[in-house]
């Protein structure tokens, strides 16, 4: 199942000293608490904790590991300082490293660099200098982005969409229209929960009408099961979608992919070995040409963590072997939830390595050479989108305007949101071409459109069109040329030159083409009549 966080934990020693009023059973209780907090069991373990606190109150052990208990369930983290604070104040060397990244999450950023210079002084500590200069390092860099915030508008996308429970991972259709994302809950398919006490992960979906968004219903068969179904990749025209299914022990899963035919999801099948195997590969997002997929995985051979890598379609019709991002993209931390924009060319991300405020923050690069694997610096997207919490799971229109992604706020409905971003400016580089293919009835034809580069020597994109309306959207470079050809079976093939160039005030160009049946001449553009 997908993984909200990355958690530090700290080795807690299985026994205790007597203290001031401690009984034998009081020194049991304490082992049993220290047993259950070394495995995670942060519920019952803060329950004894909360017990043992008046017996002595100079016992700062006590403090910090309920503070540890606190950090660790999410809707107390905002308690945990308190406990920290004790820790600090009876000398507990480890409290001065967990109240150094409570300031942080509190955006008191001064304090926690402070606390970290305080606990790098300190003698026996369990937190080497390498991890605790990279939370000084979040520090410079929250501060540093929170005091010059980026122009742009967020918004909760509301009860209609978002729940108490865990709503996450959200795919939004390059038309903005309909959206998929993963909820944890009351009421999934399986009606079970985890060891945590959430609900199992279920694919949800709504629809938006007139700027709108729809009450979001689950999604139904063949999409969820009794098990964790999660949404993962989204093709721009929605007619492709990976997702993510544990197997039936809910301890490993792999990526499937379904299709969309008859306006009907069809039954999810299990991707490529290349991509999945006995690792852990969370993520995913399919290329616009339908040709490549970018995937998260912990496989070894990457540069730590969780990577990012990309396999393409050869032209046998298989896999290739992946291909990691290399180290512009990757840390020695952790990549996730890739999305590969309907330009084809631009990647965003979320990281908790690179320069994050805190948690997963959202990251942009642009592919510079495909043949090479070249990637530019990635770039930080920016305050308030990002924030000291885990802000991960972005997709963006195909206009690059609108966006949307998972975090957790404190004006949410609870736990994890979801949210929408409007930019004042596109975030691309693109022009956005539009346009029908139709007959010379203006009846839309289901046909397929490849674009070459302009020396007609290399397939740039393959686009398919709508088979209902017609309709196609191409993302190109601004001002590139290219060859395109157009073809339909029963219809005579459309060549000709196309340079992308926007309109006045608008990153669009229209562009409609007619096909002619087989018995007449070549295709003629809209445009050009």
């Amino acid at each position: 199942m997908k993984h909200l966080s990355t958690a530090l934990f700290l080795f807690v020693p299985l026994f205790a000293f007597s203290q001031k009023g401690y009984t034998r059973l009081h020194n049991q209780m304490l082992d049993k608490a220290k047993a259950m907090l070394a495995n995670e069991d942060y519920e019952d373990a803060a329950k004894i904790y909360k017990q043992l606190l008046p017996v002595d109150p100079a016992f700062v052990e006590v403090y910090h590991e309920m503070g540890v208990c606190q950090w660790n369930i999410r809707a107390r983290r905002s308690t945990a300082a308190d406990y920290f604070e004790k820790g600090v104040a009876g000398g507990y060397i480890e409290s001065y490293y967990e109240l150094a990244k409570a300031r942080h999450w509190q955006q008191r950023f001064d304090e926690a660099i402070a606390l970290c210079g305080e606990y790098k002084q300190q003698h026996g500590r369990l937190v080497n200098n390498a991890e605790v200069d990279r939370l000084i390092g979040m520090c410079v860099t929250a501060k540093g982005l929170a005091q010059d915030p980026v122009d742009l508008k967020i918004r909760n996308m509301g009860g209609m969409i978002n729940s108490p429970a865990h709503d996450y991972c959200p795919l939004v259709t390059a038309d903005g229209n309909t959206m998929y994302f993963t909820s944890r809950r009351e009421g999934t398919t399986g009606r079970m929960k985890d060891p945590y006490g959430n609900w199992f992960e279920d694919i949800y979906t709504a629809i938006r009408m007139d700027e709108v968004w729809s009450n979001a219903v689950n999604a139904g068969e063949p999409l969820n099961t009794l098990v964790h179904d999660a949404t993962v990749g989204l093709s721009p025209d929605g007619r492709s979608m990976i997702i993510y299914r544990t197997q039936q022990n809910l301890v490993s899963g792999d990526l499937y992919e379904t299709r969309m035919h008859a306006m009907k999801w069809q039954e999810p099948e299990l991707m490529t070995p290349r991509i999945n195997g006995e690792h852990h590969e969370p993520s995913a997002s399919i290329a616009p040409s339908g040709q490549e997929i970018y995937f998260t995985s912990d496989r070894p051979g990457g540069f730590g963590g969780r990577d990012l890598y990309r396999i393409r379609r050869l032209p046998n019709g298989e896999w290739s072997l992946p291909l990691n991002l290399g180290p512009n993209v990757n840390t020695p931390h952790d990549e996730d939830a890739p999305f590969m924009h309907s330009d084809g060319t631009t990647l965003f991300f979320s990281s908790n390595g690179h320069n994050t405020m805190g948690g997963y923050d959202i990251f942009k690069t642009v592919l510079t050479d495909h043949d090479m694997n070249g990637w530019s610096t990635p770039e930080n997207m920016g305050y308030p989108l990002n924030t000291v919490n885990d802000d991960i799971y972005f997709c963006l229109s195909d206009d690059g305007r609108t966006g949307y992604f998972s975090s957790e706020r404190a004006e949410g409905f609870g736990m994890q949101d979801i949210y929408q971003v409007t930019f004042p400016n596109s975030q691309l580089d693109r022009v956005f071409v539009r346009g029908v293919v139709a007959d010379l009835n203006e009846e839309p034809v289901k046909a397929r459109i490849i674009l070459m580069d302009a020396m007609g020597e290399e397939i740039v994109g393959i686009y398919n069109t709508n088979e209902r309306t017609g309709r196609y959207l191409m993302v190109l470079g601004v001002d590139n040329e290219y060859q395109m050809t157009v073809e339909a079976p029963g219809y005579a093939s459309y060549q000709g030159t196309i340079v992308a160039k926007a309109g006045e005030g608008t990153q669009e160009m229209a562009m409609d083409i007619v096909l002619h049946s087989i018995h007449a001449s070549d295709g003629l553009s809209r445009n050009e009549e």
